[in-house]
């Protein structure tokens, strides 16, 4: 009796591993990767595969040079968990690295997420989401920590999720080709391609892939939407919160900042030759290079989310790799991009998520500093001329008030939201619908689920946040915290309208295909210059026209900019 106990004990648990072993062969690969079973939002099994690597780690020589197509391997690599995160300063993330997971320069990794088994995923390819993390390009990552993509999986969707190089890391550039501009961005493309190849293997349809992303991942959405490198390659796309278009997401100047990091590490460093300064950047520490104070010294603003530097950067079109070759406001009025369906928009008042360390005082000094220095209110980038500065920052400034800044520390914040996310967004949603279908919308939701009840409230602006749509969407550090049925029925009827809008306009490229009484039978109209529908997302959903004061800074913007029209 024991032995024949023993011998169906052993075939069980032979039987057992023979499930749990989930290996896939990659495309034209020696090399094979192993999952394992996760929990969808509903309880599902689906298959996930953490940490594959898609290029050459990029340390030693290979630092500050454009990414690699990772080498192939022998054997079963083990991708069953994420533990490594790209290089960040921890003390200034928003986001904390969790305690499970280490910082590394050899971080170019991505995570697939199926809800089918691999090797039997029948005739039925399934939609894809590639999703681009968040960070202000200074701090994230793609790991399973941060975005839990449980929901999506319950909706039949393949979710891909990525790490990229940012800060110095992925966005120093000598403007030529030593050190070659929007390494980061780069390493996207690569993971995209791998994608590619590979998606199909997990049951994936090449020809519905959606390029999604918030904030940077926005701004990442955007450059690759009008890259010339991925053309053609993409069936939608999700931009959040962020367009290329903003006067943040690009560096005019890039050569006099990467050779400012030269001297904060070496303040002997006073030469101007690019492979000098590569040198003294391949032989430093990650850590040193990740902690040197490198500031804009020639626009000393000091205002988070203003004062980012590392950013992407135009450059040379005669690289073959490169992603950004001309100036994103004129390529979109021309219609040179990929010209596939985009869902964009923005929170109510983008920019409270900043002031979370700023009292009343604080911010009302803040815009006194803005008060006196018109190119504060004119970002350089926009290009305005001296002569019309003061009387352009004049006529800004008197949309959002009738005084100062200083006075009006509500105004303050909702200039800050426009200018930096919201204004920039909606120009880019306009230019776009003139060549494929756009949905624009604005998240109002206020619920407990978006975890942004800290932050303080500024008499006179509005109270949704940046980030708060996501915690309707993800689950992970980035999303909500436990489960939807700890919440109010009011969030959870939220959370599963965002989820059906945006579940639906990645299977259909239209997030109302049909009427559906969840969404309060509404369809989604596509945005159209001149009216400038949009739909707003609070308890209900309603149809509203010309959001956020946006036909009146158009009007003193488009009086005032001078070509190369880049930013708005």
């Amino acid at each position: 009796m024991n032995l024949w106990m023993t011998f169906l004990l052993l075939n069980y648990v032979t039987f057992i591993f023979a499930e749990d072993d989930i290996i896939v062969q990659l495309w034209k690969k020696k090399g094979k990767i192993r999952g394992h079973v996760l929990k969808s939002g509903k309880g599902k099994d689906y298959y996930a595969f953490h940490e594959i690597p898609y290029a050459v780690p990029p340390i030693g020589h290979n630092r500050f040079k454009e990414p690699i197509e990772a080498e192939d391997w022998n054997g079963i690599l083990n991708t069953t968990v994420n533990k490594k995160v790209c290089m960040q300063n921890n003390e200034i993330a928003y986001t904390k690295i969790p305690d499970s997971m280490e910082m590394s320069e050899d971080c170019l990794f991505l995570n697939v997420y199926t809800p089918v088994r691999p090797n039997n995923t029948g005739n039925v390819l399934l939609p894809v989401l590639f999703w681009i993390h968040a960070g202000g390009y200074f701090y994230g990552s793609g790991a399973y920590q941060y975005w839990d993509p449980k929901f999506f999986i319950d909706a039949g969707i393949i979710v891909v999720t990525m790490n990229y190089r940012f800060g110095p890391f992925g966005f120093l550039t000598t403007a030529d080709d030593v050190i070659p501009a929007n390494l980061g961005l780069k390493d996207t493309v690569l993971a995209y391609e791998w994608v590619l190849r590979n998606i199909h293997l997990f049951g994936g349809d090449i020809k519905r892939i959606t390029i999604a992303g918030e904030s940077a991942g926005g701004f990442s959405v955007g450059f690759l939407q009008l890259s010339r490198k991925l053309r053609g390659k993409a069936s939608a796309f999700i931009m959040e919160s962020g367009s290329p278009l903003s006067p943040v997401a690009i560096q005019e100047d890039p050569r006099y900042l990467a050779f400012s990091m030269g001297k904060a590490l070496d303040p002997t460093f006073n030469s101007t030759n690019s492979k000098d300064l590569l040198n003294v950047l391949q032989q430093a520490s990650a850590l040193d290079i990740l902690m040197a104070n490198v500031r804009n010294e020639r626009y000393p603003m000091d205002l988070d989310a203003r004062n980012i530097i590392w950013v992407p950067a135009i450059e040379n079109a005669d690289n073959p790799n490169a992603v950004v070759t001309s100036p994103m406001h004129e390529a979109l009025m021309s219609g040179d991009f990929t010209q596939a369906p985009l869902l964009t928009g923005f929170c109510t008042e983008e920019y409270r998520f900043f002031i979370r360390n700023l009292n009343i005082e604080q911010i009302q000094t803040k815009g006194e500093s803005f008060d006196r220095n018109a190119s504060y209110i004119m970002h350089p980038n926009l290009h305005v001329s001296k002569s019309d500065l003061k009387t352009a920052a004049s006529k800004y400034r008197s949309i959002y008030t009738n005084g100062t800044f200083e006075s009006n520390p509500g105004a303050f914040v909702k200039y800050l939201s426009g200018d930096i996310f919201i204004i920039s967004g909606i120009r880019h949603a306009e230019l776009a619908s003139k060549f494929s279908p756009v949905f624009l919308y604005q998240f109002s939701y206020l619920g407990e689920m978006d975890g942004l009840s800290f932050l303080p409230n500024v008499t006179g602006s509005d109270p949704v946040a940046h980030t708060a749509e996501l915690k309707y969407l993800f689950g992970g550090v980035e999303g909500f915290a436990g489960e939807p049925e700890d919440y109010s029925q009011s969030d959870q009827l939220t959370m599963k309208r965002m989820l059906a809008l945006w579940t639906n306009f990645i299977k259909y490229q239209n997030p109302t295909p049909n009427s559906n009484q969840l969404l309060n039978n509404i369809i989604w109209p596509r945005l159209r210059a001149g009216d400038m529908q949009y739909l707003n997302i609070n308890s209900t959903l309603e149809v509203r026209y010309n959001p956020k004061s946006y036909k009146e800074v158009k009007e003193v913007l488009t009086e005032y900019m001078q070509p190369p029209l880049t930013v708005f």
